[in-house]
């Protein structure tokens, strides 16, 4: 990251902690605490660890729910994408899926799984998988025929076009669905919980009775931190893993500065 680059986030980001600052100590407390307030109160949870503990065990589901709809939804975004027959029978259901709200299927599932940790996994993975089933559906139809092709000249096998083709070209499909993903399976986690007061959801829902906001405030940065370094984990695994793209998104980056 250039210097320049660097500097102008850490701008961007000293600004909106100011006008938060501001706007909390106008507002007061009670509706918007400032980070004046929050940082302490974030401190004493972290210290006191009851936060800590009880959002690493609703993240066991979160992250049970966002692996099988990994799972399901690399595959399935990749056979919508390259076989016609698989598209055109799924297709709707994906376009209804992807619109219908998770909360609207909460007392559904309710009824079928109770309200106990398979309904919270069922939740994530309904929130996630479409989103990544589409992402690798655009991805798989983009993928260049001349690729193909040339694949085919060498004389190269379906399993060979596989391999050496199609799963390099999908890669960088594969890990921007991982990361979007993530961001719909712990706003998903969050939601099943508040619906049936367990886990780290009652903790938001306890505390938003509180006559202060800081304590509200100070849970929704610990779940901003959980997110950010899981997206940041991502992104590492993502300049490991097909390091070509990065390549192609810094040379872009120099030819428009230039």
């Amino acid at each position: 990251m250039r210097a320049g680059d660097l500097l102008l986030k850490c701008l961007g980001v000293t600004v909106v902690l100011l006008a938060w600052e501001a706007g909390g100590r106008a507002l007061g407390d009670e509706l918007f605490a400032p980070p004046s307030r929050v940082v302490p109160e974030l401190l004493r949870m972290l210290a006191a660890g009851q936060a800590v503990t009880t959002l690493a065990a609703s993240l066991q589901q979160m992250v049970l729910g966002y692996a099988l709809a990994c799972l399901v939804g690399v595959p399935l975004g990749t056979a919508m994408g390259r076989v016609r027959l698989v598209d055109t029978l799924l297709h709707p259901w994906l376009s209804i899926l992807i619109v219908t709200s998770v909360a609207s299927l909460v007392p559904l599932l309710i009824l079928a799984l109770g309200t106990g940790f398979w309904f919270r996994v069922a939740v994530v993975f309904l929130a996630a998988v479409w989103y990544v089933t589409l992402t690798l559906y655009q991805g798989a139809r983009g993928i260049e025929r001349r690729y193909l092709d040339v694949g085919r000249s060498f004389g190269a096998g379906t399993l060979a076009m596989f391999w050496k083709i199609m799963v390099p070209a999908l890669l960088p499909y594969v890990l921007v669905a991982l990361r979007v993903g993530l961001t719909h399976a712990i706003r998903a986690m969050v939601v099943a919980e508040m619906f049936i007061l367990v886990g780290f959801g009652r903790l938001l829902a306890d505390q938003s009775y509180a006559m202060s906001t800081a304590p509200v405030l100070a849970l929704l940065l610990m779940i901003v931190a959980v997110g950010m370094a899981a997206n940041g984990l991502l992104a590492l695994l993502a300049r490991i893993a097909a390091p070509w793209q990065v390549s192609a998104r810094q040379d872009a980056g120099r030819a428009e500065a230039g």
